[in-house]
């Protein structure tokens, strides 16, 4: 059973993402911080990077963010001749990403606005998607064939995996919402001036719970009053309880042993191997060991595939986990055969397509090292915490 667990500590919100009491994800913030994430802003071109194609645009006094100029949609707000993006132009942009270690927050014209059975997308390239969560052919058709009736050349929609079990007239209502929605926050920034917050975000707090892409039989569990009241106005498709124990629930759920044990740089493995963990500013480097699993002759070989095997599964945990992106260089237990070596990589390729954090298996290096890249969508979890000391 999944379950996520939220409570305070020492100033801070702390969200575990629980699987069979497995830990899978860690969010950990102040409350009190100002999150700029999914905030849709006007704003204004302060310079144009052409090296890197792309600008900085202010959304606030002194706050310049990242645009791509590959971007195929700008949302010009001020009169233009052509389409092409000068300094001093006003732009609807949305956040993207907050800022990470020394990058500017990054912003997009392609707006997104979710709820509860659907998301609208200005992105051209999702204009009509359906969650992979939802696998059965007729219903994907079904789902799609509802959503087409209303995706215009400005927008389409992605249906989520909650709209499942909702009628078609309860799919229909939200996407007529989000569509008149989209309208109106269009109007309503061109009549703005620079530095207008168009329309705030969704709270941190949901989007991270959102992106655990829970199932119906999970379950939410806090001791923190006004965040139960807002999860329940929300609406989950499963329970959230309200904890009122003699024990506290930092303790019963192990929190500062499952924090410190997601910082841990040596991780066991149950046949007795481990991983060793190593991040560094340019890469995190992976090494497997097999520790106290041993063997000796034609087992070897064998002994070998399943550590690697055991440590593929837990790799791909540890990185959603610790929030590590970038490049990741993996030693495993050095296999002499071609086809223990494919059945590694092919294991790797399967666990990294199912990571949110769109992670892949690059190859292996001539060196016998596999690679791997994992985009940044987050800080790391060591970053949080040190900040928060």
């Amino acid at each position: 059973m999944e379950k996520v667990i939220i409570t305070k500590h020492q100033g801070k919100i702390i969200l575990m993402h629980l699987d069979d009491n497995l830990t899978k994800d860690i969010d950990v913030y102040d409350s009190r911080e100002k999150s700029i994430l999914g905030n849709i802003y006007v704003g204004r071109v302060r310079d144009i990077a052409k090296g890197i194609n792309g600008a900085f645009v202010e959304i606030e006094p002194g706050l310049p963010c990242y645009l791509s100029l590959n971007d195929d949609k700008i949302i010009f707000l001020n009169p233009k001749k052509n389409n092409e993006v000068c300094r001093g132009d006003l732009l609807l942009v949305q956040v993207k990403r907050e800022a990470t270690s020394g990058k500017a927050p990054l912003v997009s014209c392609h707006i997104d606005l979710e709820s509860k059975y659907a998301a609208l997308s200005s992105d051209s390239e999702r204009l009509c998607g359906v969650s992979r969560k939802i696998t059965d052919p007729a219903k994907i058709e079904e789902l799609k064939n509802i959503a087409k009736p209303y995706i215009t050349d400005d927008y389409g929609f992605v249906i989520r995996t909650e709209a499942i079990n909702a009628t078609k007239e309860d799919i229909e209502n939200e996407l007529k919402m989000l569509a008149a929605k989209y309208i109106c926050l269009i109007d309503a920034a061109r009549t703005r001036t620079a530095f207008t917050l168009i329309r705030k975000g969704t709270p941190k707090l949901l989007m991270d719970i959102n992106s655990y892409k829970l199932d119906n039989g999970s379950e939410i569990v806090t001791d923190i009053k006004e965040i139960y009241d807002e999860l329940v106005s929300y609406g989950f498709n499963f329970p959230v309880r309200m904890y009122d124990d003699e024990i506290s629930l930092y303790r019963f759920y192990r929190v500062q042993t499952r924090l410190e044990e997601a910082l841990d740089k040596k991780v066991w493995l149950k046949n007795g191997g481990y991983l060793y963990i190593e991040s560094t500013q340019a890469l995190t480097a992976i090494d497997v060991n097999t520790g106290k699993n041993s063997a000796n002759g034609i087992e070897k070989e064998e002994t070998f595939l399943k550590c690697n095997l055991e440590a593929v599964y837990e790799i791909a945990r540890q990185l959603r986990l610790r929030g590590i992106s970038g490049m990741i260089i993996v030693d495993f237990v050095n296999m002499k055969s071609e086809k223990s070596r494919e059945r590694v990589a092919k294991e790797l390729k399967n666990v990294l397509a199912q990571d949110p954090g769109k992670a892949t298996f690059v190859d292996f290096t001539k060196l016998g090292l596999a690679e791997i890249t994992r985009k940044r969508i987050k800080k790391t979890l060591f970053e949080v915490l040190r900040e928060k000391q």
